[in-house]
């Protein structure tokens, strides 16, 4: 991806040339899918992987890719074409605005991951396998400030992601890490919100879960997505994802990566008691429900 962004601005069409053919090799079948021209025969329920940004989302992605392969599946990111194409981000749509995409949800053969929030529309979603993986959104508002600020890459200028990714960027690197969160708080809690009116209210058979579980005890958190998902994997590779993930653990910070630190309750180093007192106070109910301690 960075050929791509090395010559966007002074060779555009050598540009769009390469991001073509990034996009073929990394994302060919989301093409084809959203082209009506993909088809998977496997039987097994889809599994829908739904999340928010910063809690382990790209690592848990590549943990189902591998997972659904052993199985059949194929594995959809909607999400990360949407990021580098204008093809929209759909968890931001309207339910009535998600009809025209429906087409792209069947059942059975696929595990569509990672969506940052709430896709509203979603035709029979009982019929899905459906993980949520949640984090403290204290920490999750931290890790964002960093790395929106310095670690994540940026979204192709052929897109329409670019202009509102780099505004969100410079809005981070010109101010406090405070004034980011309190700034931000008000639309995470929203996202939260979302998943809890239009998910977990309304589908009782949705797999919650949370970052902090994986990061404690691994091997039990990988379990009980196996055996919710009914994913069968090789002993092989149930032991690889095991020792990739105590090997991913970085052993200092570095806010330049884009796994900085991963430490439960780092807000509480990060952030003024004041700051950690107004989101106790606009997270409470949330806090609550998910079981974070104040």
């Amino acid at each position: 991806m960075n050929q791509v962004k090395e010559f966007s601005h002074s060779f555009p069409l050598t540009g769009q040339f390469l991001l073509h053919r990034y996009l073929k090799k990394h994302l060919g079948i989301e093409m084809e899918l959203i082209k009506g021209k993909f088809q998977n025969q496997n039987t097994h329920p889809s599994i829908i992987h739904f999340s928010v940004n910063k809690a382990a989302t790209q690592f848990i992605r590549s943990l189902l890719m591998r997972c659904a392969g052993e199985n059949g599946m194929t594995m959809i990111g909607l999400a990360e074409y949407a990021f580098h194409t204008k093809f929209p981000y759909l968890d931001r749509l309207s339910a009535s605005e998600m009809e025209k995409y429906q087409y792209l949800f069947k059942p059975t053969g696929y595990i569509y991951s990672v969506f940052g929030g709430m896709v509203e529309g979603i035709l029979e979603l009982e019929k899905y396998k459906v993980i949520l993986v949640l984090r403290d959104p204290r920490d999750v508002l931290v890790s964002e400030y960093y790395s929106y600020g310095f670690s994540h890459s940026e979204p192709s200028h052929f897109g329409n992601k670019y202009n509102d990714f780099m505004k969100l960027r410079r809005k981070a690197r010109s101010i406090s890490i405070d004034e980011y969160v309190e700034s931000e708080s008000d639309r995470l809690y929203a996202n939260y919100q979302r998943y809890c009116m239009l998910l977990l209210d309304r589908y009782p058979h949705v797999f919650v879960t949370k970052y902090e579980d994986m990061t404690l005890d691994f091997p039990a958190w990988l379990k009980e997505i196996l055996d919710y998902t009914e994913l069968n994997i090789s002993n092989t590779l149930f032991t690889s994802l095991v020792d990739e993930a105590g090997r991913s653990k970085p052993k200092q910070e570095n806010i330049h990566q884009h796994i900085r630190k991963g430490t439960p309750g780092d807000f509480k180093e990060k952030l003024e008691a004041k700051t950690i007192e107004n989101l106790n106070s606009k997270f409470l109910q949330l806090l609550s429900r998910f079981g974070y301690v104040l």
